[in-house]
């Protein structure tokens, strides 16, 4: 009976430790080419917090530290060139399975890191997960390491949320009136969200971004355009722009009649962007042009102005919705 106990309990032990986590050790970046030792810091800092915790245990740093030392090393600069006996004493160490090593430079203005995974088991640097990136800043460094991290197996994709986010329209229209990019907007969620597209609502939108000074989206670099996608919790953020809005009267003359024949044209063009939430690149941009002539159309007379326009805007929709609904699914 005793027998029967400790063997179940071995392999449940043993089980137990086949789910364990990887440990993993992030070593201090190895500094060149003029950086700081705050500018160190803050990087080791970014890479500790960036790997996934769900597949790895972090090792403390006194514990790595004491790990280089049994090794013969004084710092983590020299775990790029290993010689045999320290490769040899690494494997005999139970402490880690994997070191993340990296080295940052600055070239001109910009940051260089490069990242390389050593297995502690044969003190080799796996050639099949190294990785590297260049940023203007310490900003941009954090927003674009945890891609760099997932292409070398140390942090997994994020799920998709499939759900999308509309962002306020660009006017480069002089004098469009203001009903513009509101009605294109609220329109095209309607039709959007009729066709099974998941979208964050407008309204929440709106005042997510202005909670968070964010206002100027057309020229956004990248960058932001990720911190978006993490602030509204979404893989795509879907923004018009329009470039032409007109109901022009133009008064024609007939010589055949010798009367003076008033016309209505609508004319709407633009496109809209399908920025990725989350690298920040445009995935698509999809043109949009309408022209219509109103005359064509019946029971108009006590039409307004804008009747016109936001009639303009209705017809404009379906053909753009269409092609945003298959770039987005």
């Amino acid at each position: 009976m005793c027998r029967k106990f400790f063997a179940a309990l071995a392999a449940g032990l043993l089980a137990f430790t086949g789910l364990a986590a990887d440990r993993l050790a992030v070593a201090e970046p190895a500094a060149k080419g003029g950086i700081k030792s705050e500018e160190v810091e803050a990087i080791w800092n970014m890479l500790e917090a960036s790997v996934n915790s769900d597949e790895y245990e972090l090792v403390s740093r006194a514990a790595l530290k004491q790990m280089l030392t049994e090794i013969g090393l004084t710092d983590s600069s020299g775990l790029v060139n290993l010689n045999s006996a320290q490769k040899a004493k690494l494997g005999e160490l139970k402490t880690v399975k994997y070191l993340l090593i990296s080295t940052v430079a600055r070239f001109g203005s910009r940051l260089n890191l490069s990242l390389m995974v050593l297995d502690a088991s044969t003190g080799e640097i796996d050639p099949g997960r190294k990785g590297s990136l260049t940023v203007n800043s310490l900003d941009e460094l954090a927003d674009k390491l945890n891609d760099t991290l997932q292409e070398i197996g140390l942090r997994k994709a994020a799920a998709k949320r499939g759900i999308s986010a509309i962002l306020v329209p660009v006017v480069r229209v002089p004098g469009a009136p203001m009903y513009l990019g509101e009605t294109f907007n609220v329109r095209l969620e309607a039709a959007l969200l009729e066709q099974g597209i998941k979208l964050q609502n407008l309204q929440s939108v709106a005042r997510i971004l202005d909670k968070n000074h964010i206002d100027n989206l057309y020229e956004a670099e990248p960058a932001m355009f990720v911190r978006i996608g993490e602030l509204l919790r979404v893989d795509n953020l879907i923004q018009a722009t329009f470039t032409r809005f007109s109901c022009d009267v133009k008064s024609e003359y007939i010589a055949v009649t010798r009367k003076t024949v008033v016309r209505r044209i609508g004319n709407l063009e633009g496109n809209v962007r399908i920025v990725s939430a989350r690298t920040g690149e445009v995935a698509a941009v999809i043109p949009f042009a309408r022209k219509i002539d109103f005359d064509d159309l019946s029971d108009t007379e006590d039409w307004t102005g804008e009747d016109y326009g936001k009639y303009l805007i209705e017809k404009t929709l379906p053909e753009v919705c269409a092609k945003v609904v298959a770039k987005v699914k």
